[in-house]
């Protein structure tokens, strides 16, 4: 495939090109001037004294998470202006939050990298130039505005337990074989980035055609990734089509016979970004996040030990059991511009398909 083939074949070179920025970075600054600069923004963080994050990541890690980062800063308040749900809900809530000159969030994690482009653009993230944006490779950032604070795959998922191995898909196109019937796939609603993110990059993979045939098909059409993985579990559908890569993984899901399926075209990859917002109450406690979020440190307990995603750092592995990134043949959009069109008109565009 041309666009896993230019990302897969990519990522020794991004790491060269890392470790080049990583030591580069290390000679901008002396170690004293940045032990004070450093100090300074603790300081000014302490003042403020509390931080409110938008986020998208799901479930009750995110706050285990959290704790990690207040142990570190115990100063903060970051229960107070929390608020979590569907990236399309943090986006709009954030959003209307600016149009009306009204700015309660400081931080914002959303997995729809096409929103993070248009803010950006428009002005609405705040500048700050992390010393961790060295460790990201270019399609995995904006210098000085974001960074993707988790790499999430979007897979089929199937029960063992249900659907026997010999029957289940080994490509995005055994979809459309016919013993998987009407509403026997599930997919997630528009509402969800990484839905837009696997069906857009499918789309353009294997044109307009595929998206009517899977149509057909009559999937179910759920709300959350947490409900199709209980529908899967519970044999409700035979298959999710579009569930989180990470749910398939851990105690709990082989226990549930859970199976991940990695299409022999490639696993679409979303990115979901972290940034401050431009107008933030507490910009000082935002970079203290920010720092940490993105650190190697930060990395590995996010994504490796609480969550199972992949970081986009080439200093974090992979989680257990999981394939390196690199050998998903990562699928990633190309002309960022077409995207933001298609983000654009997703939600009329998957109600006319998938009504």
């Amino acid at each position: 495939m041309p666009v896993s083939g230019r990302f897969g074949n990519s990522f020794a070179m991004i790491a060269r090109i890392m470790f080049a920025c990583c030591l580069w970075s290390g000679l901008w600054l002396t170690p004293s001037l940045a032990r004070a600069a450093d100090q300074a923004m603790v300081e000014a963080a302490r003042r403020e004294g509390a931080l409110a994050i938008a986020d998208s990541a799901p479930g009750e890690n995110f706050q285990k998470f959290l704790e990690a980062f207040t142990a570190k800063y115990p100063f903060l308040d970051v229960a107070t202006g929390f608020y979590s749900g569907p990236t399309g809900r943090v986006l709009a809530r954030v959003n209307a939050e600016i149009d009306a000159k009204r700015v309660t969030f400081d931080v914002m994690l959303a997995a729809n990298m096409a929103a993070w482009i248009e803010m950006t653009r428009a002005g609405k993230i705040m500048r700050y130039d992390s010393s961790e944006y060295g460790a990201f490779p270019a399609g995995a950032k904006a210098d000085g505005y974001w960074a993707a604070a988790q790499a999430i795959g979007v897979i089929p998922v199937y029960n063992r337990n249900v659907l026997p191995a010999a029957d289940a898909p080994k490509s995005w196109l055994d979809l459309l074989d016919p013993r998987f019937g009407d509403h026997q796939i599930a997919i997630q609603n528009a509402a969800a980035g990484t839905q837009f993110n696997q069906l857009y990059l499918l789309e353009r993979a294997f044109g307009l055609d595929f998206i009517k045939r899977l149509a057909a098909r009559h999937p179910v059409v759920m709300a959350t990734g947490a409900q199709m993985t209980d529908a899967i579990v519970r044999g409700e559908v035979r298959l999710g089509a579009s569930l989180d890569h990470w749910r398939a993984f851990g105690p709990n899901a082989e226990q549930a016979g859970l199976t991940a399926v990695y299409p022999s075209e490639g696993m679409p990859l979303t990115l979901a970004p972290v940034g401050i917002i431009a107008g933030a109450p507490h910009p000082n406690a935002a970079k203290l996040f920010m720092d940490f979020i993105l650190s190697a440190e930060g990395q590995k307990l996010l994504n490796v030990d609480l969550y199972g995603m992949y970081s986009m750092r080439a200093d974090v592995p992979a989680p257990a059991g999981q394939k390196p990134l690199a050998e998903t043949h990562p699928l990633l959009p190309t002309d960022l511009d077409d995207y933001l069109r298609a983000s654009a008109m997703f939600p009329q565009h998957f109600e006319e398909y998938f009504h």
